[in-house]
């Protein structure tokens, strides 16, 4: 199954997403973005909310998710049917790395694994932090203000 490509603007941001979602009516559509754009827009998350992002991830119900077949470009997504829509072909690969220039923060109070702005960290983000400061000889862990223990700082 090839997806349709379109091209949407110059910077695929959850606004532009979310601009092309309602002119275009889509309905019953999944849309597949190149790992550097989805990298980008779980980013934009985190830095307006302040936590994050939710995977799966929709917008208005269509659902966005990351290509990992490699067929979508950089700065273009992948439109396929939601009945078409196969999650085996499009599952995350389970990595023990970092992303480049990442770091893991752990509470400087109680150890908790937190994010850079000390949102506790839940489920698979969690494990795959907690999997590379195991599996690495030498991981880069920071001490950061957890909000877990705000009431102790």
């Amino acid at each position: 199954m090839k997806p349709e490509l379109k091209y949407i603007g110059k910077q695929i941001t959850i606004k532009t997403l979310k601009d092309y979602i309602v002119d275009c009516k889509l309905e019953d559509k999944v849309i597949l973005l190149n790992s550097q754009n989805f990298d980008t827009i779980v980013l934009e998350y985190r830095d307006f909310y302040n936590e994050s992002m939710e995977i799966p991830y929709s917008i208005i119900g269509i659902l966005i998710t990351e290509d990992n077949t490699k067929k979508v470009p950089l700065d273009r997504i992948g439109l396929i049917n939601d009945d078409n829509f196969d999650p085996q072909n499009h599952i995350h690969e389970e990595t023990y790395d970092l992303y480049d220039g990442e770091e893991a923060h752990r509470c400087g109070f109680c150890g908790n694994i937190v994010d850079e702005n000390g949102n506790e960290l839940y489920d698979e983000e969690r494990a795959r932090i907690i999997r590379s400061i195991e599996n690495f000889e030498n991981p880069i862990v920071s001490k950061s203000h957890g909000k877990c223990c705000r009431d102790e700082w």
